[in-house]
């Protein structure tokens, strides 16, 4: 089964760094997104070494992320039909000026169902024309009607799907031509680095004193990853990292870690919103439902779960004294009994997880 990899460009370089509306409006990248496109480049040498053709968009953020992509390879095949939509009325107009909706769309340009008719036929004769895999480089708009099509999202909801700057879908194409989506929206590294955690807080508003309790969260759970990993368990120090550092980055919002789950999806980052979304209540396994779990990234959700209990604000507390100062806001709320119930729950649950990753570390003792 051949792969198709539909990339979006890195992030560009807008004039004053005011965000804008841009489909037809040809910007460059700047020197954050020519990073994202050398991730990219890092991430396919494999493929584009073994010959993999790449194409690419003819506007200059697409061009550019796919020379930079492509690294020693001479050069990329220019498919005028993986332009961006023309957004008409929208084009080239501040972000913060159109008050956008999930679902809204410009009265003039290019509809969703034209990009739709449009990356469907260029893909079509991109395939027809080479065997194998094959990079596309192209832009969130058309991207994203594409990928509404085939896992039978509405397209006028097509902008919920995830399409970070510098991020890639797989899409499997099958013998009979049917395109099925393997990924969505995914960044070529994993987890972010601890610049682009704060880019992410940036971005999202995250207050100053939430900051600094991740960052204490964040030093307690990568001592416990690396106790872990001198345990011998297979534990990613960088998602463990990156999932503390964010793990409260909707701290402000109702249902936080969901919320937070979500914002890290739209950023490409799908293990470290697994983390996020099971910080704040983690089921606990017993130690042989642990070696079995399948879930991949149970320690690094447990070493991020068990650390975020061990700090009240910036400073480092034992279970009791942060289970003990909470008991005491929920004896004072409208609904006592249940919420002293969940409380004694989550306890519970974290004793117990305390006791699994000291087991393991430990040996007990």
């Amino acid at each position: 089964m051949r792969e198709l990899y539909l990339v979006r460009h890195g992030h560009v370089d807008f004039p004053g760094g005011i965000r804008r509306c841009i489909g037809r409006t040809d910007l460059p990248l700047d020197e954050k997104g020519r990073d994202q496109a050398r991730a990219l480049g890092d991430y396919f040498r494999h493929m584009v070494g073994q010959g993999i053709p790449v194409f690419a968009s003819p506007l200059k953020r697409a061009g550019e992320t796919a020379r930079l992509l492509a690294g020693d390879r001479p050069f990329v095949y220019v498919e005028e039909g993986l332009r961006e939509l023309n957004m008409g009325a929208w084009e080239n107009k501040p972000m913060d000026q159109l008050k956008k909706t999930l679902e809204s769309w410009p009265d003039t340009g290019e509809s969703r169902e034209e990009g739709l008719t449009r990356i469907r036929r260029t893909l079509e004769k991109i395939l027809a024309r080479t065997q194998g895999d094959v990079i596309c480089v192209a832009h969130a708009g058309l991207n994203s009607c594409l990928l509404a099509d085939i896992t039978g999202t509405p397209l006028e909801r097509c902008r919920s799907l995830p399409q970070p700057y510098g991020g890639f879908s797989r899409i499997r194409v099958r013998d009979d031509g049917q395109l099925e989506a393997a990924q969505i929206g995914v960044m070529p590294r994993e987890a972010p680095d601890e610049l682009e955690c704060r880019r992410i807080w940036d971005h999202y508003g995250t207050p100053e004193p939430v900051r600094r309790h991740c960052e204490a969260v964040r030093t307690r759970a990568e001592d416990i990853g690396k106790r872990l990993l001198e345990a011998g368990r297979q534990v990613n120090l960088e998602i463990v990292g990156s999932g503390a550092l964010l793990h409260d980055v909707a701290r402000t919002e109702k249902d936080h870690p969901e919320r937070g789950a979500v914002i890290l999806l739209r950023e490409g980052y799908p293990k470290v919103a697994e983390v996020i979304r099971h910080h704040h209540d983690l089921e606990p396994l017993s130690y042989e439902e642990m070696e079995e779990s399948p879930s991949a990234l149970w320690l690094e959700t447990a070493a991020v779960y068990l650390a975020d209990k061990q700090v009240k604000g910036d400073r480092a507390v034992t279970l009791d004294e942060r289970f003990a100062a909470s008991r005491r806001r929920c004896r004072q709320a409208r609904d006592r009994d249940a919420a002293l119930a969940a409380h004694e729950r989550r306890y519970i649950q974290a004793k117990k997880i305390e006791s699994l990753i000291q087991t393991e570390t430990e040996g007990g003792q």
